[in-house]
């Protein structure tokens, strides 16, 4: 029994911790380089909008200030059904050179693009959020790792604003800093394994159609990988987003990424041969397939401690091991319930969101087992 808990300590230490500390050490050694140069190729921009008449004047206010020629940057928004006035928004800015595609009947984020990808030209394909704003230079700095021929997509740096500094997002921000120090040791290691949906750019002859309820965030860079092509992460490219700021928001975010990410992985599970690519292989089964399988783990360390506790307790082993776990539940819980009265611990935020995020990984689990993925979801902005 004893043997059976340090195993499932040793599977958590390494999903958070010890896969950190090898793709770092790993990304040192190998230091495969990006061979970048200050070129201008043809860039559309692409961003993705359903109903989103609150903030896609921002939106297209910001492209339009960014640092790139103009008669080499396109502006095409994809309006997914919109039913409110969105499109009409986009058409007031034709005379600026954006444009409109509208797709009917609402077929989701990933077939719009599809349906997009299809109608329009250029070198280079950005993909953007309606809520996602840039720095002024971000294109000239992802475009500069295609000079790269063997570079097949660029991610970049998302940071999460968090003005009113809820628990959420304190959580978010730690999260997203950690995984952004993966991104950059993953690049140096070779190639990543997933984007950033909201700032993604990539080769427009290598785009991939992908089924309407696969989430192209996680799929689409590895149909790009299993060609032979790198995707890699740009530092400098900035941009920033506004993070959740309630417990239920993260909530169903998070198990509809985590679901999508499970969905895209069984599409592409060709990827999954060590022989065929070691490296994506190694960072998949790591970073992604273990860490939703956290919840398992934890849970079970939780039913054995308890077992081992009423075999034996007097064993301060099993005894302290126990004490410790619900320490950690109590403190996520004192968190929510904190949060639900308008209260904001930060200490607390670690606890409360990793326990979202594995919640979220069980639920996400269960579901892709027993139904399909839905293609379109609704996105509740907060105020």
């Amino acid at each position: 029994m004893s043997t059976l808990v340090v195993n499932l300590i040793l599977l958590v230490l390494y999903t958070y911790f010890g896969y950190f500390i090898a793709v770092i050490l790993l990304g040192k050694v190998i230091r495969r380089k990006v061979h970048k140069s200050d070129i201008k190729p043809h860039v559309t921009m692409l961003i993705a909008a359903y109903n989103e008449e609150k903030g896609i004047a921002l939106k297209i206010e910001d492209s339009l200030k960014l640092n790139y020629p103009q008669d080499k940057l396109r502006i095409v928004v994809v309006s997914d059904g919109s039913t409110d006035g969105t499109d009409e928004i986009v058409k007031s800015y034709a005379a600026q050179g954006v444009e409109l595609l509208r797709v009917e009947g609402r077929v989701g984020k990933t077939e719009a693009r599809n349906v997009a990808m299809a109608a329009i030209e250029g070198e280079i394909i950005i993909f953007s959020d309606a809520t996602t704003t840039y720095k002024e230079d971000l294109i000239e700095k992802m475009v500069r790792n295609f000079a790269d021929p063997k570079v097949g997509m660029v991610t970049g740096h998302l940071i999460y604003r968090d003005s009113t500094n809820t628990q959420m997002g304190t959580g978010q921000k730690l999260y997203w800093k950690y995984e952004s120090t993966i991104k950059k040791a993953q690049t140096s290691m070779g190639t990543l394994t997933g984007s950033v949906g909201c700032v993604t750019a990539f080769r427009k002859e290598l785009y991939t159609p992908l089924p309407e309820n696969i989430i192209e965030d996680f799929t689409g860079p590895l149909m790009l990988v299993m060609k032979g092509f790198r995707v890699v992460y740009e530092e400098e490219a900035l941009c920033f987003e506004d993070t959740t700021k309630k417990a239920a928001n993260e909530w169903n975010m998070r198990v509809r990424v985590i679901r999508g990410g499970m969905s895209g992985m069984l599409h592409a599970r060709k990827i999954l041969n060590p022989i065929a690519y070691p490296i994506p292989f190694f960072q998949l089964v790591s970073h992604k397939i273990l860490r939703w399988l956290i919840p398992v783990f934890i849970i079970s360390l939780f039913i054995v401690s308890n077992y081992m506790v009423w075999l034996d307790p007097k064993n301060v082993y099993s005894m302290t091991l126990l004490v410790l776990q619900l320490m950690f539940y109590f403190t996520a819980a004192c968190a929510y319930a904190l949060e639900k009265n308008g209260i904001h611990n930060r200490l607390a935020a670690i606890p409360l969101y990793f326990l979202i995020l594995n919640a979220a990984s069980l639920v996400a689990l269960v579901k892709t087992l027993t139904s399909n993925l839905e293609a379109t979801w609704e996105t509740h902005r907060e105020g």
